[in-house]
């Protein structure tokens, strides 16, 4: 099975945000994950051969992305 998210979120520094989660990027096998910022809004695209994969993966990368939201915020 492959499956496909794409998340669209609002962010007051997506450049920032998008370079802290750029560790988080991968292109493997069974799973390829990518974030990128376009204008205020990061744009993050996971694939992944099984669901559970998938829905970890995006669990993950929402966690990073508010842990990075913060620290930007709250230097």
């Amino acid at each position: 099975m492959n499956c496909h998210a794409k998340l669209v979120t609002e962010s007051n520094d997506a450049h920032a945000v998008a370079q802290a989660l750029n560790a988080d990027n991968v292109a493997l096998e069974y799973l390829n994950v990518t974030t990128a910022a376009s204008g205020n809004a990061l744009v993050s695209e996971i694939r992944a051969q099984l669901l559970t994969t998938l829905m970890a993966t995006v669990d993950d990368l929402l966690s990073c992305q508010i842990t990075s939201e913060s620290l930007i915020k709250n230097g």
